[in-house]
This record gives C-alpha cells, sequence and structure tokens, in this order.
C-alpha cells in the first residue's frame, strides 16, 4: 500500500523548502542539488514501509506494547563518502569494563556491519591511555560502496521505550543503490599496515571518547566512518544499554 502512494504536493514542497533553508542557513547549498524529487519519495517510502515489516511487530509483541506507542520519522542526510565504517560502545559490553572501549570496524559503507552480511568485522578494544588490541581481523568478501547522495534514515522512539528493542528493526535507504562489490582484503592498508592500523583506531577511539564526554560522560552506543580523505564522521550516538 506504502509503496503505491503517490507524493503530496505538500510534502513535496515541504521538503523543498527545508532543503533550501539548510542551505542557506549553514551553507550547505550543494544539498539542494542531491535532492531529487522522484528518488526521494522512493526511499521516503522504503524507510515508512519498514515501520510495518514482520520485525517491528514480533518485538513490540515481545514487549507486551501496542503498535500506537511506536512513532517514526524520515531523517534526511547527506551519504558520506565512507572509505571505513565503525560502531563503538564506551563501555565494553563483553567485560562491562568502565576504562576500555570496544569497536568493530568495516570498510565501505556500515550496511555490511549492522545488516547482518556474512564473515566478520575487524574488532579491537583499547583502554583509555593505551593502545589499540585487535581481537580479529575482518572477513567479510562483500563492500557497498557509496554514491554521493542524500541518504533517508529510520529516527524512531523505538530505543526509548523500555523492554522494545527498537535498533535495527527499520531500514535506511541511499537516494542512489550502493555498488556492491567483492572486498580484497589484501589491499586494505587498515590489515597490511600495522602503523596505519593503530594510528585510525587509536583515533577512532578517542573520538568516541570525546563523544561520550559531549553526553555528560553517559556511556555511547555510537556509528561513524571514515571518509575518502581519512576524515572521522560521528552518524549517530545513543545511549549504550
Amino acid at each position: 500500500i506504502i509503496e503505491s502512494m503517490r507524493f503530496p504536493q505538500q510534502l513535496r514542497d515541504a521538503m523543498r523548502t527545508a532543503m533550501a533553508e539548510v542551505g542557506t542557513k549553514d551553507g550547505e547549498e550543494r544539498l539542494t542539488k542531491l535532492f531529487h524529487e522522484r528518488d526521494a519519495w522512493a526511499a521516503v517510502k522504503g524507510v515508512w514501509s519498514s515501520l510495518f515489516a514482520l520485525r517491528p511487530w514480533v518485538s513490540l509483541a515481545k514487549a507486551g506494547r501496542s503498535f500506537h506507542d511506536l512513532n517514526m520519522a524520515a531523517l534526511v542526510q547527506e551519504l558520506v563518502e565512507a572509505k571505513y565504517a565503525f560502531v563503538l560502545h564506551t563501555i565494553n559490553p563483553f567485560t562491562k569494563d568502565k576504562e576500555e572501549l570496544y569497536g568493530e570496524l568495516v570498510a565501505g559503507r556500515g550496511e555490511t556491519l549492522v545488516g547482518n552480511f556474512p564473515g566478520r568485522a575487524l574488532s579491537f578494544a583499547m583502554r583509555k591511555g593505551g593502545e589499540p588490541r585487535v581481537i580479529s581481523f575482518p572477513s567479510k568478501s562483500v563492500a557497498l560502496h557509496t554514491q554521493h547522495c542524500l541518504i533517508f534514515r529510520s529516527d524512531s522512539n523505538g530505543e526509548d521505550l523500555e523492554g522494545f528493542a527498537g535498533a535495527g528493526l527499520f531500514e535506511s535507504v541511499c537516494a542512489e543503490e550502493d555498488k556492491e562489490g567483492f572486498q580484497r582484503l589484501h589491499r586494505l592498508n587498515v590489515i597490511t599496515d600495522r602503523d596505519y592500523r593503530m594510528q585510525l583506531l587509536k583515533r577512532i577511539a578517542e573520538v568516541g571518547w570525546a563523544t561520550e564526554k559531549a553526553f555528560d560522560g553517559a556511556p555511547q552506543d555510537i556509528e561513524g566512518c571514515v571518509d575518502v580523505r581519512e576524515r572521522i564522521f560521528i552518524v549517530q550516538s545513543r545511549p549504550q544499554v
């Protein structure tokens, strides 16, 4: 039903106006050039459709909650051209050590990390004031390479509902499809170059602790990426549970 919906003129105008205002206010006029109505509407429908998929219903039933407790919006962001993507927990979830951060990293876009693609990510841990400790090297055979476009992400209250496992239930949809390719692990600097690997993992960990500090020291579950210019971006942070 959702996939058959037409783009409401009021929503179309509101999105166009919002993109223009953000571009003018924040100096990001380039984003308006990435906004294409047809692709945007298809992506918005893809995000909203995931609200009515089987997984949210199962999780709601297990939590004893009504579907009416769940609200969701579509968040529009610029898609970073990711060289690597990572997830961080500022408290090691396996040891519960508050002084040790745990992270996982993959090449390309993070969907291969959070979307249950076969294989393992590069995993590491690091104590404050210490050096990164590699736990496992990556074995994922597929990498997703991003296009310069907008991404439409689910933004729900699911993770704020007590007893409801809201993480990873809803879809994020790119305005342009990823290019899927086989992973050439032997060509990744993060594997072949120890000095580069240690420096990169240390930088990522320090950004994780800085993010935790920005949230008054509350432990964080963080998603981010490293772009082709080696800049680190945080795309999402939420309380670690």
